[in-house]
């Protein structure tokens, strides 16, 4: 349902045709979006009917063509989606998009190569065009280029701008059949209620990260959460926060993600963290306890907690999550030659 919704959310936006103008194919077309629009597989059966009418009236369409591939990708049908992008691409070879939404019907099938190979070609035709950087991203992702996806979602951060910009009319597809306020309208929706850029923002804010550069991890969170609020984003985030030593907006981003799901592990972990570092043991271990409760195998909530059992004096129970934190996966020397250390200290 929401592939449908999505799809017809791109169908809405690039098929108004001006009046006065249009001939049964383009009457035809119009009605298709109009059955479209109301987002279920019913009504995108019945648009696809009426794609078929305008196709059959003029088969030189191209939009016609995008649109019904549209619908077809909003009904799983990739095959078929497929084959009118490939129309569409015969009719119109330098129009971006078309191959960056092939791209993407190839990436939903798992073809990760091909993916990629249509979205270099859209690329290699507009060199700023993001949504192509972001979901070539995702397809190096897939075939296990890392550092090439991290690239790419940095170069799509960078050209973000460019789409949410009054001024920008963009998508040559567009202009060329003369819909330049469908165009300004769709490409500007491209970004800006695509909760996939949120990713790619993300994606840079925890390479900086990994780079020890937290202010800069902590502004393209703050964009990320802006696109797409999610509990991975505020925990990321507090861990930025945290590396700056800005310990109460940390603990607020940890509580936030905890908040959105009461079994996020990693957040109570993290808050635990930070309570061990404020000198808070006794709150410490019960957050660890909570991460614990909520992932039972999290190895390193066992050995955190260890440390925090030390150093309140409870031998026992160090013990026992000693031996589980190894049971797990933990190093036992390691882990023990810590507890020692503490045990010195208190």
């Amino acid at each position: 349902m929401m592939k449908a919704a999505m799809a017809l959310l791109m169908i809405s936006v690039i098929a108004l045709l001006s009046a006065g103008c249009q001939s049964e194919a383009n009457k035809q077309n119009a009605a298709g979006v109009t059955l479209g629009n109301r987002g279920y597989p019913d009504r995108l059966k019945n648009a696809i009917e009426d794609f078929d009418l305008a196709i059959q009236r003029d088969s030189q369409f191209t939009l016609a063509y995008y649109n019904r591939a549209q619908a077809y990708f909003g009904l799983e049908q990739y095959e078929e989606a497929i084959k009118d992008y490939d129309q569409a691409i015969g009719l119109d070879s330098e129009s971006v998009l078309l191959y960056t939404k092939r791209g993407e019907v190839y990436f939903a099938l798992g073809q990760y190569e091909r993916a990629l190979q249509d979205h270099e070609q859209a690329i290699r035709l507009d060199s700023q065009f993001a949504l192509a950087y972001y979901n070539r991203g995702g397809a190096y992702f897939k075939l296990g280029q890392r550092d090439l996806a991290i690239q790419d979602y940095q170069r799509a951060v960078s050209f973000y701008r460019r789409f949410v910009s009054p001024g920008y009319r963009g998508c040559d597809f567009y202009d060329d059949l003369k819909q330049y306020q469908p165009a300004i309208k769709d490409c500007r929706s491209l970004s800006r209620l695509d909760p996939g850029f949120a990713k790619a923002f993300g994606e840079r804010g925890l390479a900086s990260f990994e780079q020890g550069q937290y202010l800069q991890a902590i502004r393209d969170y703050d964009v990320a959460i802006r696109l797409d609020s999610n509990r991975e984003l505020y925990n990321n985030r507090g861990l930025a926060y945290k590396g700056l030593g800005k310990f109460d907006e940390a603990f607020q981003d940890f509580e936030t993600a905890i908040g959105r799901r009461a079994e996020f592990a990693p957040a109570y972990y993290n808050r635990g963290i930070l309570l061990y570092e404020l000198e808070e043991y006794q709150y410490a271990a019960e957050t660890f306890s909570r991460a614990i409760a909520s992932d039972p195998l999290y190895a390193d909530a066992y050995a955190q907690r260890a440390l925090a059992y030390t150093l309140l004096v409870k031998d026992k129970l160090v013990k026992l999550d000693i031996d589980r934190a190894v049971e797990l996966g933990v190093d036992r020397v390691e882990l023990e030659a810590d507890v020692q250390e503490l045990k010195e200290k208190r």
